[in-house]
């Protein structure tokens, strides 16, 4: 019985310091702008701390070595999570950088639903005029890219669509971040 106890209370003390995941949520749009940094809803984010409404939250992700001013989600460098004006604003490690931010708990989510859902609209509204969705997960990022392009000259998308449908389909591609819960 002192063993399960000691056990249980290791685990609760493992989980009490772990940190949540949350995700860049954006009302209207796909990118936040918050003084020298945006993000992209949908972005994973760790919360470290939280202070009344506002929450100081890291994002990692990948650098592309000639241009650290952007965080992608893949080493692809197709999804991004961030840009910033200020390129030390990132902490790059090898391939790797770590972006700290504070935002208010208006601009994230703990549910990941709720944070690609304008994505998510705008992919189903667009793309099932033709024909049924496709099944996202069973192409890469650069699949979707050549079956978008190739399907858009019906779909007659505006720049905006293209931007929401884009994200959606690197989100949520065979190797994306995002997987879909049946």
């Amino acid at each position: 019985m002192k063993k399960l106890l000691i056990k249980v209370l290791l685990l609760s003390a493992l989980f009490a310091n772990a940190q949540a995941v949350v995700y860049v949520y954006v009302e209207d749009g796909v990118e936040l702008h918050i003084d020298e940094v945006t993000l992209y809803s949908g972005s994973p984010m760790q919360e470290l701390s939280k202070d009344g409404d506002l929450s100081v939250l890291t994002l990692s992700g990948y650098v592309d070595k000639n241009d650290q001013s952007k965080l992608y989600a893949t080493p692809n460098f197709k999804l991004l999570l961030a840009t910033v004006k200020n390129k030390n604003l990132i902490k790059v490690s090898g391939e790797k950088g770590l972006l700290k931010v504070t935002l208010s708990e208006d601009n994230f989510t703990d549910d990941s639903e709720e944070a690609w859902e304008l994505t998510s609209e705008r992919f189903y509204e667009k793309c099932t005029q033709c024909h049924p969705a496709k099944v996202v997960e069973e192409h890469t990022m650069l699949e979707w890219e050549g079956l978008y392009g190739s399907m858009k000259e019906f779909a007659k998308p505006t720049k905006e669509d293209t931007t929401y449908i884009l994200r959606f389909l690197r989100g949520f591609a065979k190797d994306g971040i995002v997987k879909e819960v049946e």
